[in-house]
């Protein structure tokens, strides 16, 4: 029909609703004004494009923002006029990134998510501490830093605004070649909110890195907010200078105990089987040992998880396998052997036979060979000018091992803390919620989420980019918990992928429920319209309130084409 054009609204009025319940846009343009009044396009809107373009998952690149934005109705999403798609182009993007570089993505992440914590009401009494990676293709100028300087350059990044170090470590990703930067991020335990992130070098060691968080940043947190915090953490968390800075702080933790400990290796050995007390989650039994550990008492819970066990047997076997191979050549390797002495050749034997593990030998003998320095046969009665000796060795696999190894680290792990009131039961529950940060993690490691943001060529905007994905993951989780919080309080329900009526939707399949909402212009009319917003649409409104509406209203008339 001439005289009517259509633009996409679909979910991107419930990003802005929250983008703006939350005060990103104003708390970016307040810390980073643009300085130009020419300027259409300020920080705090580039942000929010990056932020809908990431929860957009339309998997456009950066530079192809403007096209994402060719049919959107911006206007409606950003209340002005004058804006217009080619204004989110690379440029602008850039300059804003290289902006939040400059001011510390850090230190303003921080503000925000402490508005956003206060506007929903929540409080960061229990936290979760983790580390994930990303993977980056190419050669960045600060590739080549010496490993041995890192501790130099992270004291020069605190006097100056340095980047990240872009290079090789310890890969999550199962990239251990390419070159990689780190993300450092706190996430809050009841909605899953990131409340601090810190992009770092992609060699740091996340041991290292966790007790000078534990020391700088969740101490100045637990006396921001005036209440006591629980950390709850992977194994990294568990060591001796992490553990004096929760004692020293008073603050509660949960973490797993590395298996490398001797404490650890000391409990997996001498256990006692019958002690295993089943806890109401039949799949987990549980032992509790108090110990006394870098000058706090605290609780080591051995669990033997059934879940866990058949995976691990295979695993272990796999490992058995591997070690008998290896083990099976040595007894080959010692066979072929030559020694010019029976104590070189017993002194060998027991020597190689030290460690062995998954073969035992049934049998063993020593045969000695003449060697003569005359070439072909011997003459009669020829005397030998020296003896050789070579074992003969008769092994069989042992299959105890195994069963030993299976009995010992399949199912089992050993989760510490210092807060004596948790049973096992809850103790593990709560160990359990650390997959809200590896939510987030998935989240941000999606294909549909921010596609290229590891292809910038710039370490300063890498930094900026980290950030914006925290942000999105930010948005994300604010309006899942709202959704969720709004239908217990208010006793609804809302339908699921199958039609069943739960309290606990995803955001994202709320977003797939506002697919295909568009602003209708009717030219001749000089009206506008908000087309497809269905009952399900208008429950999620009526449950989010008043910001949210703002968006899939309109006026039905216009003075002139285009005109809210």
């Amino acid at each position: 029909m001439n005289g009517v054009k259509t633009e996409s609204l679909d979910h991107y009025g419930l990003v802005m609703g929250m983008i703006q319940e939350i005060g990103i846009m104003d708390v970016i343009d307040q810390e980073l004004p643009v300085k130009s009044e020419s300027k259409i396009v300020t920080h705090g809107m580039a942000v929010a494009a990056m932020i809908l373009n990431g929860l957009g998952y339309a998997n456009k690149q950066l530079y192809l923002t403007p096209r994402f934005f060719e049919k959107k109705a911006l206007k409606q999403l950003f209340g002005s006029n004058t804006i217009e798609a080619k204004h989110f182009n690379k440029e602008t993007l850039g300059r804003t990134l290289d902006r939040l570089f400059e001011y510390g993505v850090t230190p303003l992440y921080e503000k925000i998510a402490k508005k956003a914590l206060e506007i929903l009401g929540l409080v960061p009494s229990t936290i979760h501490l983790d580390s994930t990676s990303f993977h980056l293709d190419g050669k960045y100028a600060n590739q080549e830093t010496d490993t041995q300087e890192s501790e130099a350059i992270t004291e020069e990044k605190e006097e100056q605004r340095v980047p990240v170090t872009i290079t090789q470590g310890y890969s999550r990703d199962h990239h251990p070649y390419l070159s990689q930067v780190v993300l450092n991020l706190i996430v809050e335990h009841q909605a899953g909110i990131p409340i601090w992130m810190q992009p770092a070098d992609g060699n740091q060691v996340d041991t290292q890195a966790f007790a000078k968080i534990a020391k700088e940043h969740i101490t100045s947190m637990k006396n921001a907010f005036d209440t006591q915090i629980k950390v709850i953490s992977d194994a990294a968390a568990f060591t001796s200078k992490t553990m004096q800075e929760f004692k020293k702080n008073n603050m509660l933790f949960i973490s797993r105990v590395p298996a490398k400990l001797k404490q650890t290796k000391e409990i997996l050995q001498n256990y006692n089987k019958k002690e295993f007390l089943s806890l109401a989650d039949k799949n987990y039994q549980a032992i509790k040992y108090t110990v006394e550990y870098e000058g706090m008492q605290q609780h080591w819970i051995l669990y033997k998880s059934s879940y866990a066990k058949s995976r691990e047997d295979k695993t272990v076997e796999k490992e058995y396998q591997k070690k008998q191979a290896q083990e099976s050549k040595l007894f080959a390797k010692l066979q072929r052997t030559a020694y010019f002495c029976e104590a070189d050749a017993n002194k060998a034997l027991k020597e190689k036979i030290a460690n062995i593990e998954t073969v035992s030998i049934t049998s063993k003998k020593l045969i000695t060979k003449a060697k003569y320095k005359t070439k072909g046969r011997p003459k009669p009665n020829a005397t030998p000018d020296h003896y050789e000796y070579y074992w003969e060795i008769e092994t069989q696999t042992n299959e105890g091992y195994l069963k030993q190894q299976q009995e010992q680290k399949s199912g089992l792990f050993i989760l510490a803390t210092n807060d004596m009131n948790l049973s096992a039961g809850e103790l593990l529950d709560e160990y359990k919620s650390q997959q809200r940060v590896e939510r987030g993690f998935r989240f941000l490691k999606s294909p549909q989420f921010l596609s290229d943001a590891m292809f910038l060529k710039s370490p300063k905007r890498i930094e900026a980019m980290l950030m914006i994905m925290t942000l999105s993951l930010l948005v994300y989780s604010a309006l899942e918990y709202k959704i969720r919080r709004e239908l217990k309080e208010q006793h609804k329900t809302f339908p699921n992928q199958l039609g069943k009526p739960v309290q606990n939707p995803t955001t994202r399949w709320v977003f797939e429920n506002f697919h295909e909402i568009q602003i209708v212009f009717i030219e001749e009319l000089k009206k506008q319209v908000v087309a497809n917003l269905l009952e399900r649409n208008v429950f999620i409104l009526d449950l989010l309130g008043v910001i949210y509406w703002r968006y899939y209203r309109v006026e039905e008339k216009m003075e002139k084409w285009g005109a809210q």
